[in-house]
């Protein structure tokens, strides 16, 4: 009798074990499920909200990335109390996106506080607006009354979406 019990408990024990592995093997795969299902949300989320970014806040080519960003500028630097000496606008294309950055090359003239304020306006603004470089200076030629008046250049870039290349 005890030969053939002790070999049935053995079993019994190991089918035990086997069923306990299987319940945390299962709750294991649940738990992995759970979190691919919000990864996958998360990622669909986050793609819808990319797409109205791109759809409602960035302009839809370059003509209107200059032309808005253009005018912004020259519409801030006047409430700033700055002179708009000039810009450049000019495009490139952002590498594996289908984005691409319009960028422009602007001048203001006027004093320190007022550079301060149109930066905070550019850095505030609800259009998609990004400094990447600012240079302050003394204007070489000091006109008559423009006493403590500062020049700045700075590079305001935007981006928009890319018409995809036809094919």
């Amino acid at each position: 009798l005890l030969l053939a019990v002790l070999p049935l408990s053995r079993s019994v024990t190991a089918s035990e074990a086997a069923a306990q592995d299987a319940t945390l093997g299962l709750a294991s795969a649940h738990q992995l499920e759970r979190q691919a299902r919000s990864a996958a949300a998360s990622r669909e989320r986050a793609d819808k909200e990319l797409k109205q970014f791109y759809t409602g806040v960035l302009p839809n080519s370059f003509a209107v990335a200059s032309r808005t960003t253009n005018r912004w500028l020259q519409q801030a630097a006047q409430d700033a109390g700055l002179e708009y000496r000039g810009a450049n606008f000019a495009w490139d294309e952002v590498r594996e996106s289908q984005l691409s950055r319009a960028y422009s090359t602007v001048t203001l003239r006027g004093r320190y506080a007022d550079i301060r304020r149109f930066l905070h306006a550019v850095e505030s603004a609800e259009e998609f607006l990004v400094v990447e470089r600012l240079e302050l200076q003394q204007p070489a030629t000091a006109a008559a009354g423009t006493t403590g008046s500062l020049e700045v250049a700075l590079v305001v870039s935007t981006f928009f979406v890319t018409e995809p290349a036809r094919q």
